[in-house]
C-alpha cells in the first residue's frame, strides 16, 4: 500500500512539473498583435513589415504598481520574404516574439495596388497558421504609420481599427471585416474578386504618434474610409458612401444602416433598415450571362422633414416605391462600376458555377469579360413596418 500511494505523488509530482515545464512569464516574450506590411523602396528587399507589441508594463498602468511607457511597442524591418521578416525581427525585438495572438493585419496601399497574389502563402503554409485575422488596406498611407496612432478611446492601435470597422459594420454598413482565410479564397476564385475595407487616420498629423494626442479634444483617430476592390489581386479603384454600401446589402452583410432620401421640397427622410436580405443570380439567356439580384429590406421611419400623412396606408406605399427606386439606382450603378473594372466583387461568378457547372468550366477562363458586358436586372422589394413613436410630423409655425 506505501508503495501504491509513493507511485502516486510521484506521478502526480511529474505532472505538475510537466504541466508548467513550458511556462513563460508575460515579460518573457513579446506577443505580436499587430502585423503591418509595406511596399519597400528597395527592390533586394521588397517588404517593409511593422509588428507591434504588447508592452506589460505600459498596460499596468492606472494600477496600483504604475507602469512605464506605452501600451505598445512597434518594430519595423525589411525582408525579402514576410517568414524571413519575423525571423529578423529578432535583431531589433528583446524578446522571442510569438504570433498565436494576431489579431489584425494592415497593408499598405501602395503595396495592394501591385498584388496580393501569392502574399498570403506564408500565412497559410506555416504549422501554427492562422487565418482567422481580419485583413485591411491603408488608405492614401502605409501600415506603419496606422499602427503608430495613438488612441484616445482604446489602449491598442490594433483594437481601435477592430473596434470602429465593428460598429461600423453593425450602425451604418460601408464595410464589413473580412477574413485572411476569405481573402485567400477569393483571390484564388476565377468567381468572385475580392474587396477589402480601407482604414486612415481622420486628422493626420505628427502629435498622432505622440503622447500628446491624448491631450486634444479632437485628436487624430482611425476611421473607416471606403471598400477596396480589386481585380485578379490588384487594387483598381476604391467605392466611397452609398457605392460601398450597395455592394454589403448585394452581398447581404448588413442588417442595420439608414437610407436618407429626399421627399417635399428640400426635406429628407430617413428608413432605417431592421431586416435585409439578398440573392443574386446568373442565369444563362441565349448564350450569355444575365446578371440578376433580389433584394428584400425590411425598415422603419426614424426620422423625417416631409409633411406627409404617415397614418395614409397609400403613402407608405409610395414611400416604399420611391425607396425602392434610388436603391434599385444605387446599386445598378455600383455593378456598372464594377463591370467597367472587370472586378466581380459580388460573386456573379460563384453563382454561376453552382447553378450551371457546365457552363462555367466552358467560360471560366473568359469570365471577366462575360461579366463586364453582362445585361443587368434587379428586383428591389421594400416593406416600411414601423413609423416610430410618431405618426405625422409636428409643424413648426
Amino acid at each position: 500500500m506505501k508503495t501504491y500511494l509513493s507511485l502516486l505523488w510521484i506521478a502526480a509530482i511529474c505532472l505538475c512539473v510537466s504541466g508548467c515545464s513550458n511556462y513563460r512569464e508575460l515579460n518573457q516574450i513579446g506577443v505580436i498583435i499587430g502585423l503591418g506590411i509595406d511596399e519597400n523602396e528597395n527592390l533586394e528587399q521588397p517588404y517593409k513589415v511593422t509588428y507591434q507589441i504588447i508592452n506589460p508594463s505600459g498596460l499596468s498602468q492606472g494600477s496600483s504598481s504604475g507602469g512605464q511607457g506605452l501600451p505598445v511597442i512597434n518594430y519595423t524591418v525589411t525582408a525579402k520574404t514576410l517568414v524571413e521578416a519575423l525571423k529578423k525581427a529578432s535583431i531589433v525585438i528583446p524578446r522571442e516574439h510569438i504570433t498565436s495572438h494576431l489579431s489584425l493585419i494592415i497593408i499598405g496601399e501602395k503595396l495592394a495596388r501591385n498584388d496580393l497574389s501569392l502574399l498570403f502563402d506564408a500565412l497559410d503554409r506555416g504549422k501554427q497558421a492562422r487565418t482567422s485575422i481580419p485583413v485591411f488596406i491603408a488608405r492614401d498611407g502605409t501600415a506603419e504609420k496606422l499602427l503608430g496612432v495613438i488612441e484616445p478611446f482604446e489602449v491598442t492601435p490594433v483594437k481601435s481599427i477592430l473596434s470602429t470597422s465593428q460598429n461600423n459594420q453593425k450602425m451604418y454598413g460601408i464595410v464589413s471585416n473580412v477574413q485572411a482565410y476569405e481573402v485567400i479564397s477569393m483571390l484564388l476564385s476565377e468567381g468572385k474578386d475580392l474587396s477589402l475595407p480601407g482604414i486612415s487616420i481622420n486628422k493626420p498629423s505628427q502629435k498622432a504618434e505622440e503622447a500628446g494626442n491624448l491631450e486634444n479634444t479632437s485628436p487624430s483617430a482611425m476611421q473607416v474610409k471606403g471598400l477596396a476592390m480589386f481585380r485578379k489581386g490588384k487594387l483598381v479603384r476604391w467605392l466611397d458612401g452609398d457605392e460601398a454600401r450597395s455592394v454589403q446589402l448585394v452581398t447581404s452583410k448588413v442588417k442595420s444602416t439608414p437610407l436618407v432620401f429626399p421627399c417635399g421640397i428640400n426635406g429628407n427622410i430617413t428608413v432605417t433598415t431592421t431586416g435585409i436580405k439578398s440573392q443574386i443570380k446568373t442565369p444563362i439567356r441565349n448564350g450569355q450571362p444575365f446578371i440578376h439580384t433580389d433584394l428584400n429590406v425590411v425598415g422603419e421611419i426614424t426620422e423625417t422633414s416631409c409633411q406627409k400623412d404617415l397614418n395614409n396606408p397609400k403613402v407608405l406605399k409610395e414611400l416604399e416605391k420611391e425607396v425602392q427606386k434610388e436603391l434599385q439606382k444605387e446599386i445598378t450603378k455600383t455593378i456598372r462600376i464594377a463591370q467597367k473594372e472587370k472586378a466581380d466583387i459580388f460573386g456573379f461568378g460563384d453563382s454561376l458555377s453552382r447553378t450551371n457547372p457546365s457552363y462555367w468550366r466552358q467560360h471560366e477562363q473568359n469570365w471577366e469579360n462575360l461579366f463586364s458586358s453582362a445585361k443587368v436586372s434587379m428586383n428591389v422589394n421594400v416593406s416600411i413596418v414601423n413609423t416610430g413613436m410618431r405618426t405625422n410630423p409636428y409643424e413648426v409655425n
